[in-house]
């Protein structure tokens, strides 16, 4: 009888085993979404064998790496408080430490834009380039990653806002030497193992251009209106806009024509609050809802943005 309880014990164990999801399934935490896609995006995940096709809505993992196709643009939403914008051809894996949300950016461009009223204190998000970091508190930045003779070059240009910009040793992957400011409207470049560039500023046209880039118009209405996965989709977005409008000054105008601040704002700041007030309209676009009906449901006008919306 004791053997047979053995064996039986050994059995259940054997089965509880099997049944577990691996240690990698385990570790994953979900940290993002896919507010927008439009082309097409692989991901390549600890718990799957092999990249599978990115899609809207998907959640986004921890140690995921998103990879973009070409004329391909994808935005994630991470943690309600900051948007991720990748343009055609680029890769890019998103990892996270107490405190600290890390992009790692290997090729391509990705627009980065973080609402200072929702972090933490204490709280970061970096941008980290093969020769280069960036640390962001409430910001948009951009940031592009190509090759050069002699490695790669990382240019960061700060639409909105102030960052500090380190070099990284390309080998070692560690900070070498003082951090640099880089303040709205400028842009810094890292060429291979060099020191970091001067901030030099850009032009009006130059960060219009930036910020046309990284807006998404989506090609295709989606029928799918009233699922749960849609609904959160939804609910994330309007977070990703209230990041967003949450730091930006009194505007005036209307969505067809062209946002101005009033007072003493400038270009830079009405094309980075477009960006905001775009992922609540693209979502509308992708439910087949204008969200400035003032209707009710997932496409109602939310009373917080009425004023930007009329």
């Amino acid at each position: 009888m004791g053997l047979a309880k053995r064996v039986i014990g050994a059995l259940l164990i054997t089965g509880a085993a099997t049944l577990s999801p691996p240690p990698a399934t385990c570790a994953q935490e979900r940290v993002g979404i896919v507010t927008n896609l439009e082309g097409t995006a692989t991901v390549a995940r600890l718990a799957l064998p092999q990249p599978q096709p990115l899609r809207f809505k998907d959640g986004v993992y921890l140690h995921d790496r998103i990879t973009t196709g070409e004329r391909s643009i994808v935005r994630v939403l991470l943690g309600g408080k900051a948007t991720v914008t990748a343009r055609e051809r680029s890769v890019l894996t998103i990892t996270e430490v107490p405190g600290t949300s890390t992009i790692e950016l290997g090729a391509g461009r990705i627009s980065v834009a973080v609402s200072k009223g929702l972090m933490k204190p204490g709280e970061v998000v970096e941008i980290r380039t093969p020769n280069a970091v960036t640390a962001i508190r409430g910001t948009v930045v951009v940031a592009e990653v190509f090759p050069v003779a002699g490695g790669v070059q990382s240019t960061i240009t700060v639409l909105r806002g102030l960052v500090d910009v380190t070099r990284l040793d390309p080998v070692t992957r560690q900070r070498v030497g003082p951090s640099v400011d880089v303040g709205t409207r400028q842009a810094v470049t890292a060429i291979g193992s060099n020191s970091l560039s001067r901030p030099a500023p850009i032009g009006p046209d130059e960060a219009q251009r930036l910020t046309a880039d990284f807006q998404i118009v989506p090609s295709v209405a989606s029928s799918a209106t009233a699922t749960a996965a849609v609904q959160q989709a939804t609910r994330e977005a309007t977070l990703d806009a209230e990041a967003l409008l949450s730091t930006q000054p009194t505007v005036t105008g209307t969505l067809s024509g062209d946002l101005s601040t009033s007072g003493t704002g400038s270009t830079s700041s009405s094309s980075s609050l477009t960006v905001g007030v775009t992922t609540l309209v693209n979502l509308g676009s992708l439910l087949n809802v204008d969200p400035r009906s003032g209707g009710s449901g997932v496409g109602s006008k939310p009373p917080k943005y009425q004023k930007y919306l009329q």
